[in-house]
């Protein structure tokens, strides 16, 4: 995340507050705001985290674990005893990731306290300069330090038979000191303002979702994610499901315990999740292989590229998120395939074909997200050198922000202002094609869009002359 000497970092994490039925509560304008909220009402806590992009250098990978949430006076522990929470901020430019759900006691509450640890930031030098040890264009991991909580003050009220939320801004440009270290103490590094909540009764969306299908019954499954840990899931009628082509009957029917699915869920008033999508990712014997997701920081050869992990489903030895990895591609033995991961999306194809069709890089882009079938694996763990030989590379779904360049044609627009990882590559812009299956966040449609303004994309990133395509799956307008 580092820039020359100074650089932007944003981040942002929501705190959704639900509020049950019955019991009185404390209106804004009674008693002080400092009096202990009454505990005969209570109400429904569910913790959530999106964030806004860095800008001035290339982000691969930033991860945080969030350790406490606690609302004052009364220390309501908003993470309800739960384990430490992991974060992958870099997926967070397009979606919001679910922390917890608590019941507390309705009324007024005028802080609110955060504590983190761990964090781990893996970044490409776009400078000239050293920075904490990596040279000018070099990918590295490392692990700033500094003081780890905040205190939020303000006014917070959840008031029974309502849904109201807090959104708590970490100004990232604020949390990172000069020496590379990181401080959320600071007063203008965390601002919160306080939300109303969906009309339907629905708290967040929580879109792209991996996970391994663990029991299925009527009308729900559990889900094995590597974030959120095991989770129930219910479907309904409005259920969409994707790829269980040898299923006649798209119903919770279609799971098979040990499936690889990718999932968009509601989280609904209760603190329950209902499945809006569900894609079969692999079935369940192709799931058993250890798979890696990452963003590719260099191509070194036909048969060679370098990725940057930003998810594994399953643990795999000496490899956590964050760590470069070289990947060799299989050349024997049938060789390695290449797939695209459409979920859904109208795929140009030329485009496609051009992917699946190919046997070594050459259709491989710095800053495409793929996944990566380990066969082999040496060395690590990190920061020794890590080598893994793949039979099979995925294309996955990208995340990038950057400023609209131009005005759009149609549904297609262009953005410049990459990252700096395109630049060093010669791309400076990158075509957005956007369709029905497109959903804008911030916008309806691309008809307030014009020459910078910026915003954040998911989709799949295509090679493609003169320019990189990308088919949007979401467009947020920052």
């Amino acid at each position: 995340m580092r820039g020359n000497s100074r650089f932007l970092l944003f981040g942002i994490i929501c705190v959704f507050l639900l509020t049950g039925c019955g019991g009185g509560s404390y209106s804004n304008n009674n008693p002080s705001p400092m009096q202990q909220p009454q505990p005969q009402a209570a109400a429904q806590v569910s913790l959530s985290a999106t964030d806004a992009p860095t800008v001035g250098v290339t982000v691969l990978s930033f991860e945080v674990w969030v350790t406490g949430a606690t609302l004052n006076p009364g220390t309501v522990d908003l993470l309800a005893g739960k384990a430490a929470i992991r974060l992958e901020v870099k997926k967070l430019e397009t979606e919001n990731a679910f922390l917890s759900t608590a019941s507390v006691p309705a009324g007024d509450y005028t802080s609110l306290n955060l504590t983190f640890a761990n964090p781990e930031l893996t970044f490409r030098n776009d400078s000239s300069a050293t920075l904490a040890g990596c040279a000018p264009g070099n990918v590295c991991e490392i692990a700033p330090s500094g003081p780890l909580s905040a205190t939020v003050n303000g006014q917070f009220t959840a008031t029974s038979g309502m849904q109201t939320g807090v959104l708590v801004d970490l100004n990232l440009a604020n949390l990172v000191t000069q020496s590379l270290g990181v401080d959320f103490s600071t007063s203008t590094a965390v601002l919160a303002t306080q939300q109303s909540g969906d009309a339907e009764g629905h708290l967040e969306d929580l879109e792209d979702l991996s996970g391994i299908v663990g029991n299925a019954g009527p009308g729900e499954f559990t889900l094995q994610t590597a974030d959120m840990g095991r989770i129930s899931v219910s479907v309904d009628s409005n259920t969409e499901f994707d790829g269980f082509d040898p299923c006649t009957m798209a119903s919770v029917t279609c799971l098979q315990k040990g499936q690889s699915v990718d999932v968009d869920l509601i989280l609904l008033a209760n603190g329950s999740f209902l499945a809006k999508k569900i894609q079969l990712h692999d079935d369940a014997s192709e799931a058993a292989d250890d798979e890696l997701d990452g963003v590719i920081s260099k191509i070194d050869s036909p048969s060679q590229f370098e990725i940057v992990v930003i998810d594994e489903l399953r643990d795999v030895t000496s490899v956590s998120v964050g760590d470069p990895v070289t990947v060799m591609l299989r050349t024997s033995s049938g060789g390695t395939s290449f797939r695209v991961d459409a979920d859904g999306l109208q795929i140009p194809a030329s485009l496609q074909q051009a992917f699946e069709s190919q046997t070594d890089t050459s259709q491989l882009v710095p800053g495409q997200t793929v996944q990566v079938r380990k066969r082999d694996l040496a060395g690590g763990p990190a920061p020794a050198a890590i080598t893994l030989t793949t039979d099979r590379v995925r294309l996955r779904a990208t995340r990038l922000t950057a400023a609209v360049s131009g005005a759009p044609s149609g549904s297609n627009f262009n953005i410049g202002n990459l990252p700096g990882l395109f630049a060093a590559n010669g791309i400076t812009l990158i075509q957005i094609q956007t369709s029905p299956k497109t959903s804008f966040e911030n916008a309806d449609d691309l008809s307030g869009f014009v020459d910078g303004t910026s915003v954040s994309v998911r989709g799949l990133l295509f090679s493609s002359t003169p320019t990189p395509v990308l088919i949007a799956d979401k467009v947020r307008k920052r």
